[in-house]
């Protein structure tokens, strides 16, 4: 990881610290944010899934998923986008899947790099599993929207934690000679 990347993964961890903080702080509104960024981060990532394959990926083998994929991203942040003040089960049932989905992701990843002999496996089986109980706990309290913003702010606070820490470990370089 460059400096730029370490510099930049320890701004943004601070920053959702903050944004958690704000959140559990005053919750009643913290919801409609929550809901209004998480429907424009499914836009931004769509888009820049669409602009990626429109400048490079069309030129690559399994260049259409990526279209396929920023399509479907973009699709469901414009649909969180319209119904997020009206419909907090939806936004709800989008950050707990995309808890649960980020968890997975991450478990997988964890027991791959504990295949091939990485060290870091740990902290990303570490992750997996809180996103994991991030998702179970949400489903658990589905009724109180305050218990559900707490726990999801927890969350939030925890994950940038474990990203500034990323940001602070060394990455080993192979060198080719």
């Amino acid at each position: 990881m460059g400096k730029i990347k370490r510099v930049w993964n320890v701004i943004s961890g601070i920053v959702v610290i903050l944004f958690a903080m704000f959140a559990i702080l005053i919750p009643e509104i913290a919801f409609i944010f929550i809901g209004f960024i998480a429907a424009a981060l499914l836009l931004i990532r769509g888009a820049r899934y669409i602009i990626y394959y429109l400048t490079m990926a069309q030129h690559m083998v399994g260049g259409k998923i990526i279209m396929f994929y920023g399509v479907f991203l973009f699709d469901l942040g414009f649909f969180a986008m319209t119904i997020f003040s009206e419909a907090k089960a939806v936004i709800l049932i989008y950050l707990t899947a995309g808890h649960a989905i980020s968890g997975g992701i991450d478990m997988i990843r964890s027991i791959r790099n504990r295949k091939d002999g990485y060290s870091s496996w740990r902290t990303d089986m570490i992750q997996g599993i809180g996103n994991i109980l991030i998702a179970v706990i949400c489903v658990i309290f589905v009724n109180s929207i305050d218990i559900l913003v707490y726990v999801y702010s927890l969350g939030l606070i925890y994950l940038a934690i474990i990203r500034i820490v990323r940001a602070f470990r060394r990455s080993a370089i192979v060198y080719i000679q």
